[in-house]
């Protein structure tokens, strides 16, 4: 059974699920990024196969409850790949707390992990190692959601001084509570004390996927997403995720700010300090992370070279794109890869 013809079923049976969601990411090799502070995060290279090859590697961080399957769920709509043949070394992280990347021992309970490790280990040791394998002096940053909120916040804070640029993809630095996000204004899934375990939708995932069911809405919008990427992406993807990480979440929701757990920087006060290149997309359906919100912080940003893509019918694309659909749906190939790839070649000389 080809790629085309599962995703062209109309009511797959549970046997086609199956065949379906089989799959593994298809990076061409494997490391290990040690952060000072003892954690092994996951890198995925993806080699250049396109000319000319660009200078400077592209690191790709992914959302909250989320992992590097965002970027390349299926070959169709892979923005790793997508990259990786416009002639970019294409880097993939899976932060701490999912898959591969734990400390000595392997994955354990009793660890936390916020906002606040991200910023200060996570995203200076993924691309300082990308850049030292490379054997580049900077790299871009793609960041959607929360791990472009990571972006702003390493300039703003100054944890790395190899980033060239940062792209963002439904990253508003203050989301209203009226949003839809999973776990945190939406009472699923239900903290156990330590996590919060969004991988139980391993199981019934695949099934929604494959209905089409309007329960996808506000994550992939079954109107702009072939049902298999999506079933791939939560049979494989989503990890469970630590309460300390949903709590400070939350917080800023409530409160209306973006901060550090200890309050010392509140990064959505200073975010007139990113002064590097920026492109910020919004979905014009994202549910999630409304593209209201995401233009605001896009305002805000001091950035004298920076551009704002609303992926929406009012804005000349065939869609409303949603939260995930916007990086893995079925126009993100044809709409959304070329912009972001455009961006970046006219940013790597």
């Amino acid at each position: 059974m080809t790629e085309a013809s599962i995703g062209l079923t109309t009511t797959p049976t549970d046997a086609e699920i199956d065949a379906a969601v089989s799959w593994e990411t298809g990076e061409d090799e494997r490391h290990v990024a040690l952060t000072d502070d003892g954690w092994n995060l996951g890198l995925y290279r993806y080699h250049a196969t396109g000319t000319p090859v660009r200078p400077f590697p592209v690191v790709m961080g992914h959302g909250l409850c989320g992992s590097r399957y965002i970027f390349d769920c299926h070959p169709d709509y892979s923005l790793a790949r997508h990259l990786a043949g416009r002639g970019y070394d294409v880097w993939l992280v899976d932060l701490r707390g999912r898959n591969q990347s734990w400390p000595e021992g392997g994955p354990d309970r009793a660890l936390q992990w916020s906002f606040d490790d991200f910023v200060a280990f996570d995203l200076p040791a993924a691309v300082a190692t990308a850049c030292e394998i490379s054997g580049a002096s900077e790299a871009f940053w793609l960041g959607t959601e929360m791990s472009g909120l990571a972006f702003y916040a390493s300039v703003i804070a100054r944890t790395t001084a190899q980033l060239r640029g940062g792209i963002t993809m439904g990253s508003p630095a203050a989301t209203s509570p009226e949003a839809q996000v999973p776990g945190v204004t939406i009472a699923f899934p239900q903290s156990d004390g330590a996590r919060l375990p969004f991988s139980t939708v391993a199981g019934i995932g695949p099934r929604l996927a494959a209905d089409r069911s309007d329960l996808l809405e506000s994550s992939f919008r079954p109107a702009n997403t072939d049902w298999v990427v999506t079933a791939r992406y939560f049979r494989h993807g989503v990890p469970d995720e630590a309460t300390d990480l949903v709590d400070q979440f939350r917080d800023w929701m409530v409160e209306g700010v973006m901060r550090t757990r200890d309050g010392s920087i509140v990064y959505s006060n200073r975010l007139g300090d990113v002064r590097l290149p920026v492109l910020a997309l919004a979905g014009a359906a994202d549910l999630q992370r409304p593209p209201d919100a995401v233009r605001t912080t896009f305002d805000a940003l001091g950035s004298a070279d920076k551009t704002f893509v609303r992926v929406g019918r009012a804005d000349g694309f065939p869609v409303d794109a949603g939260h995930d659909d916007l990086i893995a749906g079925r126009s993100a190939p044809t709409h959304v890869f070329p912009i972001v790839a455009d961006w970046l070649d006219a940013h790597s000389s």
